[in-house]
């Protein structure tokens, strides 16, 4: 598979997506990666004539789509940076109502029917981890479908970094061909820290705004703002640069997790860390509340090196999933979210084969205690399980990792 297939894929997912009608329902995941891409999408969309329902969403579970492919009513739905490995779940309960588009970059399942089209990279080579953000892909697709669009190929760059796909000191592959589209535009600034390391600067505003603390305001503003209207400032602030309203909402939400992480951080140093033969793990319960439950994967990404962690095990961290879903309403269940990350010691040995990535350790071991899976990188996994079945998730992984090495 290559760049010219995915193409040709968008070219004919493009052609179902205008045959099934001009009223979209627009599904996107609420970190810096996915509110890029949900704006990308947005954008290029209504350009095109059609009109779009964006819905900012930190999870894919059952109930959750069934109410999203309910409410589109037949109307076509697409989701970009979440969804390629629920397919077969989405055709479940789309039931062939919806023409459904999946845009994605995550690893993936094969769709099970012929009204939903999994279109995530990595089904044609594309590599998620590092080669492709689900905002550049979005990009792709926002200039198939008409090249004018490429004045938001700096939108993908901002992506790419808030997924931290510089993490190698630059980016790479089809990431690096939309930052030289948005340099070639006066979008971004490259600057140059040797032959193996680069800083990017948006320049698109008038002013210099450093992209790597930019990107991460976008992940805060989405995860601990996902209840209070965050990703909404974060995209306004995508398309028309930093305003009184981008900063006051992020220094309240900055110093909310600030707070909240300082707590759960004393937590842990005074015994509240669970430690097994290849894991560590931990619970907050509705302690990051009123954050969303993306904030978790944050946490776990800060303390990921702390002294305190051991260099060699996974992290996991489960967080309450709230009932309510800005924007779909409220639901029945008693979930966690568990989110997991890796130490850099680790990762390492992830790249070099010597341990599992979490993107199949994770899933393997959800899937027996009832669990639901979706967007999941080496480095980088989460799923949602019954409440009462924390301990007995990281007993199978750790099984699973004995069996492996």
């Amino acid at each position: 598979m290559s760049k010219e297939s995915y193409i040709e894929a968008l070219k004919g997912g493009i052609a179902k997506l205008r045959a099934a009608g001009h009223e979209v329902t627009l599904v996107h995941h609420n970190d810096a990666d996915g509110l890029t891409a949900g704006g990308i999408l947005e954008t290029a969309l209504t350009r095109d004539g059609f009109k779009v329902e964006r819905i900012a969403l930190e999870r894919i579970h059952p109930p959750i789509v069934e109410r999203i492919h309910d409410r589109a009513a037949g109307h076509p739905v697409v989701y970009t940076d979440l969804a390629g490995r629920a397919a077969p779940i989405i055709c479940e309960l789309n039931r062939d109502r919806s023409f459904t588009l999946i845009l994605d970059h995550h690893p993936a399942e094969e769709s099970t029917s012929e009204e939903v089209l999994n279109l995530s990279s990595e089904r044609f080579g594309l590599s998620g981890e590092d080669e492709i953000s689900a905002a550049t892909a979005a990009t792709i697709f926002a200039t198939v479908l008409n090249e004018k669009n490429v004045d938001l190929r700096y939108l993908g760059v901002i992506g790419a970094i808030g997924d931290s796909h510089d993490r190698s000191g630059k980016l790479i592959a089809y990431n690096r061909e939309a930052l030289l589209d948005a340099v070639k535009r006066g979008d971004i600034k490259i600057v140059s820290k040797g032959s193996d390391k680069e800083e990017y600067v948006l320049t698109r505003f008038g002013g210099e705004i450093p992209l790597t603390p930019f990107s991460k305001s976008l992940t805060i503003l989405g995860a601990a703002g996902y209840t209070v209207g965050g990703p909404e400032v974060g995209i306004r602030a995508c398309f028309e640069g930093r305003s009184d309203e981008y900063d006051k909402k992020l220094a309240e939400l900055s110093a909310l997790k600030e707070e909240r992480f300082a707590v759960q951080l004393a937590r842990l140093k005074s015994g509240n860390l669970h430690v097994t033969s290849h894991n560590q793990w931990f619970i907050v319960g509705d302690g990051f509340s009123p954050m969303g439950v993306k904030i978790i994967g944050e946490f776990c990404m800060d303390i990921r090196d702390e002294g305190f962690m051991d260099p060699e095990k996974y992290i996991a961290g489960f967080q309450d999933m709230p009932t309510e879903i800005p924007g779909l309403g409220t639901f029945e269940w008693d979930l966690a979210k568990v989110s997991m990350r890796v130490p850099t010691p680790l990762g390492q040995k992830i790249i070099d084969k010597q341990m599992p990535g979490l993107d199949w350790l994770l899933p393997e071991a959800a899937l027996q205690v009832d669990g639901t899976i979706d967007a999941c990188h080496g480095y980088a996994a989460a799923a949602l399980v019954p409440h009462g079945r924390e301990e007995e998730l990281i007993v199978l992984m750790d099984e699973l990792v004995e069996k492996g090495q």
